[in-house]
């Protein structure tokens, strides 16, 4: 499991500096995955809301989204 953790946690950076498709991160979480932690990180990451616009959050807000999801990575790395 622990290796499982890391692998997503690569992946899921690679998302947010452009190296790794969103779909290969959600492609490598297993359909029977039990892992709270992922599911939670796939989670966020999946109904990220956008920044600005009419139906986006300002960016504090999503500065404060964003940080979520990566203190998510950081406990999934450890």
């Amino acid at each position: 499991m622990n290796e499982l953790r890391k692998k997503i946690a690569k992946l899921a950076r690679g998302v947010y500096s452009n190296e790794v498709a969103y779909d290969v991160l959600i492609a490598a979480v297993p359909e029977e995955n039990e892992d709270e932690l992922i599911e939670e990180l796939i989670d966020l990451i999946t109904h990220e809301p956008q920044k600005g616009g009419i139906f986006g959050l300002n960016e504090e807000k999503h500065k404060i989204y964003m940080q979520r999801i990566f203190k998510i990575i950081d406990k999934l790395e450890n």
